[in-house]
């Protein structure tokens, strides 16, 4: 699978059964409990965000050092095109903190694998109607 970061398309695998969407509905300051005990909201907007592992294709194994050290770095976020209903979805997302792990070393090169990524949507990518 490719994945498209800051305008850099990696090519790297995405572990089977690991790509999540999930989405949050924000409130603004003027959320409340009314008087009669009745929850007001004031909607912001949804958010969409993703978490997925990915592994190194072997093809393409520098793409993955790459990914890992563009993911990596201490920026205010990365903007990410990822799967979203049939088709796709770009945003700007924030990212908190990563992990993967060493598989093996050959020669003085380490093989990673299992690289695990939460996206977090900096801003929301629908306003109520």
């Amino acid at each position: 699978m490719q994945i498209v970061m800051d305008n850099i398309t990696y090519r790297l695998r995405v572990k089977m059964g690991s790509l999540e969407e999930s989405f949050r509905i924000e409130d603004g300051p003027n959320a409340d409990t009314l008087l009669t005990g009745e929850e007001s909201r004031d909607i912001i907007g949804t958010y969409y965000e993703h978490k997925l592992s990915i592994e190194p294709d072997p093809r393409y194994y520098q793409d993955y050092l790459d990914f890992y050290r563009a993911i990596s770095a201490p920026v205010d976020s990365h903007t990410i095109t990822l799967p979203h209903e049939n088709g796709t979805i770009t945003y700007a997302a924030m990212v908190n903190s990563g992990r993967h792990s060493i598989k093996d070393r050959i020669g003085t090169t380490s093989r990673f694998t299992g690289l695990t990524v939460t996206f977090k949507a900096k801003a929301p990518q629908r306003a109520p109607e």
